[in-house]
């Protein structure tokens, strides 16, 4: 296989994996409605007599600040968790031959069948955590685990594609990209103390685009086969990060947690996803002009 050849067959692998990874985001768990923090609760709450006339403090309040500290640290937290497990799998399938051709003769054996197979957990996991398991324990954490396994999978199978056919170092470009923009968005959304609400339309207008049209390119490939697809998928998911950061700030309530989890964690595999599809697609057209040389 030339290596013009192996890297379309890579780029290729990750139709699967955007068209999925965004048709999750545009169903995941809706929050509540934002909370209200009276002002009890960022003062002294509740007042008792004391024997000599004195009145005394009975409870010390939680105040806004503090329970949102608390939420996005169990956002974080979860988020984080899931990060790891998902990289851990990338990784065993990527650097364990047996583990990897295992995982490649099983995607070949069935073709079409395999996207389905891999879509049903998280799919499953989102309708279960959208009928109210979101807000029982352990039942939303079992979901949660379910839902990240899925994922992980499609993540395993592309990557897995890429190191078999030599471009592993692909993976780790667009996985050290894909941090960095992360950590940077996050920061500047933190800092700047700026509202994003005003991106809501303009993304989901554009996710279900975005869907319809990585749909129209498991037809027609050359739908998707430009460096623009890629560009603007990566440009969208950059605008959900920001904009579900902001809601974590302001929006989700404090026993949200799953679903804000889950939002940033399909921003994160989203945006994965189109930088790995770029760098390939960049990739392939500098293997075009060294074989055009030749």
């Amino acid at each position: 296989m030339s290596s013009v050849s192996a890297t379309q067959n890579s780029a290729d692998s990750l139709a699967k994996g955007r068209v999925t990874g965004a048709v999750n985001r545009s169903s995941t768990p809706k929050p509540k409605a934002s909370p209200t923090v009276t002002k009890a609760t960022t003062t002294n709450i509740g007042i008792r007599h004391t024997s000599d006339g004195k009145d005394g403090k009975q409870l010390r309040g939680v105040s806004e600040s503090v329970l949102r500290a608390g939420f996005l640290r169990k956002v974080y937290g979860l988020l984080s968790a899931q990060l790891i497990f998902t990289v851990a799998m990338a990784s065993l399938c990527m650097l364990t031959p047996l583990i990897r051709d295992a995982f490649l003769n099983l995607a070949r054996s069935l073709n079409g069948w395999y996207r389905l197979v891999t879509l049903i957990p998280s799919l499953l996991s989102l309708v279960a955590l959208n009928s109210g398991a979101k807000d029982k324990y352990p039942a939303n954490y079992v979901f949660l685990f379910l839902f990240t396994v899925g994922n992980s999978i499609q993540v395993c199978y592309v990557c897995s594609v890429f190191q078999a056919l030599g471009y592993g170092h692909l993976v780790l470009q667009a996985a050290g990209v894909t941090t960095a923009i992360f950590l940077g968005l996050s920061a500047y959304v933190h800092y700047s103390g700026k509202d994003f609400s005003y991106f809501k339309g303009f993304l989901m207008m554009s996710l279900w685009g975005l869907c319809l049209w990585g749909l129209g390119g498991l037809l027609f490939p050359w739908m998707t086969n430009g460096l623009m697809y890629g560009f603007v998928g990566a440009l969208i998911f950059c605008g959900f990060i920001l904009y579900d950061t902001w809601r974590i700030q302001k929006q989700f309530g404090y026993d949200d947690y799953i679903g804000a989890t889950i939002e940033l964690y399909l921003d994160i595999l989203n945006l994965f996803f189109y930088v790995l599809d770029i760098l390939a697609k960049m990739e392939q057209n500098k293997n075009n002009k060294k074989d055009r040389k030749r």
